[in-house]
């Protein structure tokens, strides 16, 4: 993954920084502003560092399902509005211990840190699939305390700085940029060296020290600076005659609102990006990086470029920039998709994303200024702007990520969102004086011309689907036969029946084995090892395709199954082959996680668990293909019972798989697992698939054409364990053990090869 845009951009933000430390040497209060400064850039490292773990780490144990995702994210958020208001309230308690104060939160979050995953396995005890209600409760609990720690941090520097500069809105958008600059490096680390080098664990010790330096250093500062309270009982600073500013409560009304559409476009950007990855790992830390790199050079360009302006031209660039925010965010999805058909590096789009976000980051420090007063409550005002953004952003994360996607497409998302940030633009630019009034010419035309371009976005959605998923072949994809979108993801079908699950190969609507385009012979397998598959678990629907062949097995006498999209329900019925699967007595599906689905039925046992996994290096495949999750499947089979599942041909996943079970056989590129031996009995095979029927009709009817040479490829695939190995047979597990030599034991800490180089399996 071609990762120098996002670089570049963050070089660029590294000169602005450095071009500010210059200009900062002239006075000790700008020294003071720019030392805090560099401590609150590396106080957004390890802020990202452990939002990206901690959100892994509850994901393997409460799900990736979107319930589950919903909940997470907004447990953090809602962790750091309440620090925010908890830092509100101190900086005006205690102004002169504002540094002090950081320090302690700092050395706090990195206590808690270097626990925090002790005490997640911990909680995954007692807590592994839970409902949602309580999902809700124990995130809360166990993400609270540090993100209120890390939430306080911003209120208590502005106060600080306040006091000796005398202004809000340069200390708030160079303290805004600092942070959420460090928070951008932390996630570009992330992606390309943090997690695929040190794991979860590793990553979090980072952050820690980090979170450690940071503390020794502010204590130090803090120690040094020797305030009286009564310095900092300041009047208000007066405001100039006419110039109306903008009351609190408008402010925080602005900042909910524009934080909630900046989550939604996150949301709906994150589409885009792992749909044009392939659904990578680093693709989620990428776009987050991007974001908030564009967040931060936003803050601090306009909080600079605004020094000297009065507040009534503040308050119309503010509307002018959420108005050109909206209208460029419903162009960005057609770019990447652009960049994809043509063969172009997509993250060279990243460039557009940097500067929307910027626009879009430019909005916080501005209202900042306009509505809080430079006095003893600054830190106060600040909070509460802040934690109006983050509660915006969590409503904005809960509405279109949880509810508006499952109802309506990418691209109508993407057009409603434009649609709002334009609508409240415009009412920023209508407000004066307290109340609505006409705006400038200039500024009317602006919104015109905004509210036009989003009209016409539309025609540039033409085969987005088709070109992000195919890149340069998508002309002779399209168009696609099925498109399902909702909140967990995007399904597409190409004419002939091929199934892609978020942008990745998936499948085939086909359950003949004379016509094997999806290598369905595997599915029909499961006799040659496994004598008696009365009731098995399978985890992944899909197509529809394995399961029709698992349900009417002829010694099937129930199929659970898990699935988490349930998407392809709605596509199952469209397809003959398939079509009478949902019908079928003996099959039950869950719409869940399948982890969590196992942590939530501990007592439930069956005689084969089997798993059509996807790519070994997609997000979030290792945790079905870890030795953590191969030993919760032990858990739930029998004493004879056997775990079949696709390895992708990752040398990595079967050499997990096999340092869990003592007893193994590779089928192509699938792995039986087994605490009893497994043996190949080709008699009962060729008997079992005698008898096989689908929708009434013999699969291997003497009459039916290539019936005869199918059977006799089975019996080849078979006769194959006895031979030297090759990737088109079967193997046994002491031959793959002598074979593999020295492999990389996947676990739920260091993931296997999502946040590393999946060239080499």
């Amino acid at each position: 993954m071609i990762t120098a845009p996002i670089l570049a951009l963050l070089i660029y933000n590294l000169l602005i920084f450095a071009a500010a430390i210059t200009r900062g040497q002239k006075s000790g209060n700008q020294r003071q502003l720019l030392v805090l400064s560099v401590l609150f850039f590396f106080s957004g490292i390890p802020a990202l560092i452990y939002q990206i773990v901690w959100q892994r780490a509850l994901f393997a144990i409460y799900g990736t399902n979107a319930e589950s995702v919903a909940v997470v994210v907004s447990a953090f958020m809602l962790g750091l509005g309440l620090g925010s208001l908890l830092g509100g309230w101190l900086s005006s308690r205690f102004p002169q211990k504002a540094i002090l104060l950081f320090a302690v939160s700092e050395l706090g979050v990195a206590l808690i840190g270097l626990s925090s995953l002790r005490v997640f396995h911990w909680a995954a005890t007692f807590t592994a699939g839970a409902n949602l209600p309580a999902t809700i409760v124990f995130s809360i609990l166990l993400l609270i305390l540090p993100t209120m720690l890390m939430g306080a941090t911003l209120p208590l520097l502005i106060q600080h700085l306040v006091h000796n500069l005398g202004r809000v809105g340069y200390p708030v958008a160079t303290l805004y940029f600092a942070n959420t600059f460090g928070s951008a490096v932390a996630c570009y680390l992330c992606a390309i060296f943090l997690l695929g080098n040190f794991g979860q664990a590793g990553s979090v010790l980072v952050a820690a020290c980090f979170n450690i330096l940071v503390a020794s250093f502010a204590f130090i500062l803090g120690g040094r600076v020797k305030s009286s309270l009564a310095d900092y009982q300041m009047a208000a600073a007066p405001v100039a005659a006419g110039d109306p500013g903008l009351p609190l409560g408008v402010a925080m009304i602005v900042a909910g609102i524009t934080g909630f559409i900046a989550l939604g476009f996150e949301i709906a950007w994150f589409r885009i990006f792992a749909l044009a990855s392939l659904d990578r790992a680093p693709a989620f830390a990428l776009l987050l990086s991007t974001y908030l790199a564009g967040i931060a050079a936003g803050s601090f360009i306009s909080g600079k470029l605004t020094e000297r302006e009065d507040s009534a031209a503040i308050l119309r660039i503010v509307g002018l920039l959420i108005v050109i925010a909206g209208a460029a965010s419903v162009y960005l999805p057609p770019l990447i998709a652009f960049l994809r058909w043509k063969n172009i590096p997509y993250l060279l789009g990243s460039i557009a994303f940097f500067v929307t976000t910027a626009i879009v980051g430019s909005v916080f420090p501005l209202l900042c200024r306009l509505s809080v007063s430079a006095d003893g409550r600054a830190g106060r005002g600040v909070s509460l702007i802040y934690v109006s953004n983050i509660i915006g952003s969590t409503l904005g994360s809960l509405a279109i990520g949880f509810v508006w996607m499952n109802y309506y497409g990418l691209k109508q998302v993407s057009l409603q969102l434009g649609f709002a940030a334009v609508i409240t633009g415009s009412a920023v630019l209508f407000y004066k004086r307290g109340r609505f009034e006409r705006p400038t010419l200039g500024a009317m035309s602006v919104a015109a011309l905004a509210f036009f371009a989003i009209a016409i976005a539309p025609r540039f959605y033409s085969n987005l689907f088709e070109r992000l998923i195919f890149a340069s072949t998508a002309d002779k994809i399209a168009p696609l036969a099925h498109v399902v979108e909702n909140r967990n993801g995007v399904i597409a079908v190409t004419r002939d029946g091929a199934v892609y699950g978020g942008g990745v190969y998936d499948g085939y609507f086909n359950v003949d084995p004379t016509n094997d385009v999806n290598l369905i012979i595997r599915a029909f397998a499961l006799s040659a090892f496994d004598p008696d598959p009365k009731r098995v678990l399978m985890i992944g629907l899909s197509s529809g395709s394995w399961a029709q062949v698992i349900v009417n097995h002829p010694q099937l006498e129930s199929l659970d199954v898990v699935e988490i999209n349930p998407g392809y329900l709605q596509l199952i019925p469209q397809y003959s082959p398939v079509r009478s699967l949902l019908q079928n007595p003996k099959l039950h599906i869950y719409i869940d996680d399948g982890r969590r689905w196992l942590n939530a039925h501990p007592k439930s046992r069956y005689n084969a668990i089997i798993m059509n996994t996807s790519f070994y290096w997609r997000d979030h495949t290792s945790d079905l293909l870890s030795a953590n999750f191969a030993e919760l499947v032990r858990a739930h089979l029998d004493a004879r019972g056997v775990f079949y599942y696709n390895t992708t041909a990752s040398r990595d996943a079967m050499a997990t798989g096999l340092r869990v079970f003592p007893y193994g056989l590779r089928v192509l590129n699938f792995l039986a697992l087994s605490d009893a031996p497994l043996e190949v009995n080709l008699d009962r095979w060729m008997a079992i698939l005698k008898q096989y029927k689908i929708d009434d009709q013999l699969v291997f009817s003497p009459a039916r054409p290539n019936s005869q040479a199918t059977l006799a490829n089975f019996k080849a695939l078979a006769d194959s364990v006895n031979k030297p190995p090759g990737p088109s047979g079967m193997e046994l597990s002491s031959s793959i053990t002598a074979r593999l030599g020295q492999r990389t034991i996947i676990t739920d800490d260091n993931m296997g090869r999502e946040w590393r180089d999946p060239e080499t399996p």
